[in-house]
């Protein structure tokens, strides 16, 4: 049943925190995924001393904040235990953190855009680095229980995690409450494409939130590269894809992450949003009418 979506704030760089507050409320969000970060729009630091009033101001508005999402690397013990000590303080269920990059990224060299990836270097071949991670997701996954946190691991191009195989891979004998994945459509029709139905089964205890936006390839004079698109007007079909998360049960978080959205004009990005998320709520109503969902 559709409920409503989060808004990822990582999309509004150009607001200040009041603005990316009053965008969300007035296009009509939920809640918000916090960008836990320096540049935009909290520092880890001011929200380990003033989190839960800031949790309480967003509440008092009526945003609810399900996620954290964080830059930090997955290695960093100390900056990670502070980030699980922030989602504890401010009673914020699951908080994200990144994974290395895969070797160079190439896939980056064929973007028509300019977007951060949020991954980290790391200097190992990819059998010991995929081993080293998942002994250290073993370490995370008692840390994240104790606290009753769940980290969270995004399906991104560029990184060791692109594909429904490659998640699998890291997390299949993980306790999903303390572990889960992010997953993310158009990050995965960059790089790391499976057939859907099949993966969205294979990773399905793992499943806690869905990332909303869309992209295209498309052929230049010279060769190949992508761009963000419009949520219906882009490579991924989200009746297909919301019509499979119905079917399997999901009932975790959507949260728009429209790249497309204006970054300097607040009147035309609350537009914009208001458009996309009656859009996609349209898309979700649409699909649990007419019974499009998949069968186990």
């Amino acid at each position: 049943m559709w409920t409503g979506m989060n808004l990822c704030t990582a999309i509004l760089p150009q607001f200040n925190f009041e603005e990316v507050l009053e965008i969300a409320t007035t296009s009509g969000f939920k809640g918000i995924e916090l960008r836990v970060n320096h540049d935009h729009h909290i520092a880890l630091d001011d929200l380990l001393t003033s989190g839960q009033f800031l949790r309480r101001r967003i509440q008092h508005i009526g945003l609810d904040v399900p996620v954290l999402t964080s830059y930090l690397p997955m290695e960093d013990d100390e900056s990670v235990d502070r980030l699980i000590r922030v989602a504890q303080l401010m009673e914020v269920p699951k908080a994200r953190i990144v994974l290395p990059r895969g070797c160079h990224a190439a896939v980056v060299k064929r973007a028509h855009i300019n977007e951060i990836i949020p991954s980290y270097e790391a200097s190992q071949d990819p059998q010991p680095l995929m081993g080293a991670l998942r002994r250290k997701l073993r370490i995370l996954e008692r840390k994240a229980f104790r606290a009753g946190v769940q980290l969270l691991l995004e399906l991104h191009w560029g990184t060791v995690m692109s594909s429904f195989s490659g998640a699998y891979a890291l997390v299949q004998d993980l306790d999903p409450e303390s572990i889960g994945i992010t997953f993310d459509p158009a990050n995965m029709m960059v790089e790391g494409k499976e057939d859907w139905e099949f993966g969205i089964n294979l990773i399905r205890p793992y499943l806690a939130n869905v990332h909303v936006k869309n992209m295209r390839w498309k052929q230049t004079k010279e060769d190949w590269s992508w761009e963000w698109a419009g949520l219906t007007q882009g490579m991924v079909d989200w009746w297909e894809l919301v019509s499979l998360l119905q079917g399997i049960g999901y009932g975790g978080d959507y949260a728009m992450e429209d790249f497309l959205t204006p970054r300097t004009d607040k009147e035309a990005a609350i537009h914009h949003l208001t458009e996309a998320r009656q859009g996609f709520g349209a898309i979700c109503i649409d699909c649990g009418d007419h019974d499009h969902r998949v069968a186990n």
